[in-house]
């Protein structure tokens, strides 16, 4: 049963509370971010269980470690690294990168987190993304609610798109966010990102 959550770059379908991310990831890098609950446990996200096998040898992984990026590459029979950093950046609510050396997919599996989910937020950077698989505007369908002079940086595809709230407005527009995406956001304050979401 579709959930009716569909982007350019990936794809929702459930039952019930149950279902799967395809997410598409360029030959280069992809800001990505794992949207579902493995097995309802939230202990079992980990870079085996998001990422699967079926990728391409020599894909990298890289997630932020609060100053800079830790990486780790798939040789094409296991990650080079696997340390609780990588499993980390695969909880629901937290972002990584991937840069893939050919155009492919990564299948996420796992229970739609639904009701009211909540986003801790620090202020500095961090790499983010909502819990549930939903697009739209970070603010207006996300419910985000922004201090001023948080900035919002997309990535999209060769930089960074940056997007700033300025008070009452967003410089270059209101951030959206398709499904199975990340971004980068550098926080002006301690804030708590919440939103209701229900599949059924």
């Amino acid at each position: 049963m579709a959930a009716g959550l569909v982007s350019s770059s990936a794809q929702v379908y459930s039952a019930n509370v149950v279902g799967y991310i395809n997410v598409s990831l360029t030959n280069g890098f992809t800001m990505v971010a794992n949207q579902l609950d493995v097995d309802g446990t939230g202990t079992n996200n980990n870079i085996a269980t998001v990422m699967g096998t079926a990728i391409p040898a020599n894909t990298v992984v890289e997630a932020w470690n609060g100053v800079g990026f830790s990486s780790t590459k798939w040789t094409g029979t296991k990650w080079t690294v696997s340390s609780a950093l990588f499993t980390n950046a695969m909880q629901p609510q937290v972002g990584f990168f991937v840069s893939s050396p050919a155009n492919t997919n990564i299948v996420e599996v796992g229970n739609v987190l639904q009701g009211t989910n909540t986003v801790p937020v620090a202020p500095g950077f961090q790499v983010v993304s909502f819990k549930a698989p939903i697009t739209g505007g970070i603010a207006s369908a996300l419910g985000y609610v922004p201090t001023k002079n948080d900035v919002v940086e997309i990535w999209n595809g060769v930089g960074f798109s940056s997007h700033k709230w300025s008070g009452t407005i967003w410089t270059a527009g209101e951030p959206s966010l398709q499904v199975g995406q990340a971004v980068f956001l550098d926080a002006v304050a301690t804030n708590n990102w919440t939103q209701g979401f229900t599949v059924q």
